[in-house]
């Protein structure tokens, strides 16, 4: 007989969980508010990859259609159609009355990486006639020889992997348009430059966008707003400023552009240390005015209010991301939806009451919620993964605050093991997060839960250079990487341990990916308290890596100038350098087409190590690109976990210790 503390056992996350786990997003709410189309990501065991399938759903009778695999672009201005795009690159028009899809164009991408905050939109044009789209124009001209690659810029990498050529082509995006009816579309920009980031003026004539114009676009890494007329192809510059512009957004009264925009004299691709803010512009062009600076934070996802009168966006603060609004007029700044949580993505119902939203919590994945009653209410819309869910026992994080060395408040959550006793002593693993200005919290990480089921405590951090604590805090990393914030971790580490006793000090474990990795490289150079570390993507040697990574800015702008001007601090902060002081054992796990952090960072530790004689492995996965992405190909990502728990069981030391 099957006592009761039997069948109440708990059960955490385990390994073929990961494929069960479905990820919704890029929610689109219909002018009629009738309609809701979002995309669901699902593992598909078979291929061995990821659908990211197009789900329309009826608000009223909560009736599902599948439209195939790819994205929902835009509902049209009457709400009567969709249009949406295949995994292979083609624009389609789907019809909600007749339950039908019509092909509209093909559009092709270009492989050239431009920023992580350019949007790949296509737009419908507010009077319902025409779609405008970037795309890559088709050369006809073959390479003299395809052994020989010539390389004359510096942008020559990709993102990498999930089948993608590592190397860009020489397309750049233009702006083209095409009627809702069909035919073929016709170009309205062209030239040496790329364009990206649509928006439609309400009248229909004009297109705002970004391009990026200066004398070496693919080396300065500067972004202005620029305005085409469709009708006579006449291209006006509208911003001059320092630093980048994102994702421009047209008022509906036609008044004004909203944009996301840093000021920094230094640019980077990826994550800058600066937070994004939105400005406002003329339409004609002029001067800036930012709206958010008394804010803090880092600002996204802009939304207008139908009445032009308030921006909605979303910004993280402390661990929790939360959606707000400013008054354009007044510059006030109103919390929208707050509470616990993280909300990735939102839109605003026809009339502004309302809104959809996407939100995770640090023990249940993202779903879409809907507010009622102009906020009054709450409604979950999708039920993704709630039948599983309930056979789960997913710890929360209980977040914590302490004083680092300096006396800087520094914020951390702590995860408990699944089935925690009373009686025991728990191992702790410390997981770092990338960027380095990413922002821990309340969102759902997997890591944490595999971990608390595998009998490990997770804690993680946020040390200085995380967003979400201000701009002084995020810059804490600036010409410093494993200064002030390995103190902060350490300081942390010792803060939950002290403060814990059930934390086992002797057995202590860390891992992190990319920014994460660099850390976990870094910390097992400074300190042999770790009794394991396993680094997923990360950063050995910044001297190097500033020359190989598609990110070769981010030194740039992380270090205050030319790389080669700065040798000396790259390598003062590389891990490299130190690991003859190494004596963690070290599991190094790295894509092999991973262009951001490329895969010579992870030889180059590897072999010092290894003729250092640390315990260390390390492990390729071929045609993987970065880390701890969505799209990791589930049998990898099932492999890497399970190497991750093992190794940590092999070194950790995970034999119960009772008090």
């Amino acid at each position: 007989m099957i006592s009761m503390e039997e069948k109440a056992a708990p059960q955490g996350l385990t390994i073929d969980d990961l494929t069960r786990i479905k990820k919704v997003g890029a929610p689109l709410l219909s002018p009629a508010n009738d309609f809701l189309v979002y995309q669901r990501s699902v593992a598909d065991a078979d291929e061995n990859d990821w659908q990211d399938l197009i789900v329309l759903l009826s608000l009223d009778a909560r009736a599902e259609t599948v439209l195939g695999k790819g994205t929902a672009h835009a509902w049209s201005p009457d709400g009567k159609e969709l249009l949406y795009e295949t995994e292979n690159g083609a624009l389609h028009i789907y019809t909600v009355q007749n339950i039908e899809s019509r092909f509209l164009a093909q559009r092709h991408a270009s492989s050239r990486f431009i920023n992580h905050l350019a949007a790949d939109n296509c737009i419908w044009s507010p009077d319902g006639t025409h779609i405008a789209y970037a795309g890559a124009a088709i050369g006809t001209a073959e390479p003299e020889n395809q052994a020989i690659r010539v390389i004359d810029d510096l942008l020559y990498k990709t993102k990498g992997g999930r089948g993608r050529d590592t190397y860009a082509g020489s397309e750049q995006l233009h702006i083209y348009l095409i009627p809702v009816t069909g035919g073929t579309p016709w170009l309205l920009t062209s030239g040496i430059y790329s364009e990206h980031s649509l928006t439609w003026s309400p009248d229909s004539r004009h297109i705002a966008f970004i391009s990026n114009r200066t004398e070496q676009p693919d080396d300065i890494q500067q972004s202005e707003v620029w305005k085409v007329d469709i009708e006579t192809k006449t291209v006006i510059q509208l911003t001059d400023q320092k630093g980048l512009t994102y994702q421009p957004a047209w008022s509906p009264d036609g008044k004004h552009i909203a944009l996301l925009a840093t000021s920094g004299p230094i640019g980077t691709n990826d994550s800058p240390a600066e937070d994004t803010h939105i400005a406002l512009i003329d339409p004609c062009g002029g001067a800036f005015r930012y709206l958010t600076k008394s804010l803090n934070r880092r600002i996204e996802h802009i939304r207008w209010h139908p009445s032009g009168r308030y921006i909605y966006f979303i910004a993280g603060d402390r661990g929790d991301t939360l959606i707000y609004r400013v008054d354009i007029e007044t510059s006030i700044i109103e919390t929208i939806q707050e509470g616990t949580g993280c909300i990735s993505e939102f839109c605003l119902d026809a009339e502004g009451e309302n809104l959809v939203f996407v939100k995770s919590q640090s023990n249940r994945p993202a779903e879409i919620f809907h507010t009622k009653n102009q906020h009054a209410a709450i409604e979950q819309i999708t039920q993704e993964n709630t039948a599983w869910l309930a056979t789960k026992t997913l710890q929360p994080a209980g977040t914590f605050w302490f004083d680092s060395f300096d006396g800087t408040r520094v914020q951390g959550w702590l995860v408990p093991p699944v089935g925690q006793e009373q009686t025991k002593k728990y191992p702790l693993i410390l997981v770092i997060h990338g960027g380095p200005h990413n922002m821990f919290g309340q969102d759902f990480d997997e890591r944490m839960h595999l971990l608390s089921a595998a009998g490990y405590a997770v804690v993680y951090i946020n040390p200085r250079g995380s967003h979400g604590y201000g701009q002084k805090f995020t810059n804490g990393t600036l010409t410093n990487w494993g200064g002030g914030d390995f103190q902060d971790l350490m300081a942390g580490v010792d803060f939950v341990l002290d403060q814990h006793a059930w934390l086992d000090a002797a057995r202590l474990g860390v891992t992190g990916q990319s920014y994460g990795g660099y850390m976990t490289n870094w910390i097992v150079t400074q300190t042999s308290r770790f009794k394991a570390a396993v680094a997923d993507g990360g950063l050995s040697n910044l001297v190097s890596f500033a020359g190989t990574s598609l990110y070769y800015s981010l030194m740039e702008s992380e270090f205050g100038g030319r790389a080669f001007d700065r040798f000396d601090l790259l390598w003062q902060w590389s891990p490299l350098r130190n690991v003859s002081q190494v004596t963690t054992p070290i599991l190094l796990l790295h894509g092999e087409t991973d262009n951001e952090v490329p895969f010579s960072q992870a030889e180059e530790m590897y072999v010092a190590l290894k003729k250092a004689g640390v315990k260390t492995k390390l492990v390729q996965y071929k045609g993987e690109g970065h880390g701890w992405r969505p799209d990791l190909k589930p049998r990898n990502k099932a492999d890497l976990n399970t190497r991750m728990i093992a190794w940590f069981d092999t070194y950790v030391t995970t034999t119960s210790n009772e008090q």
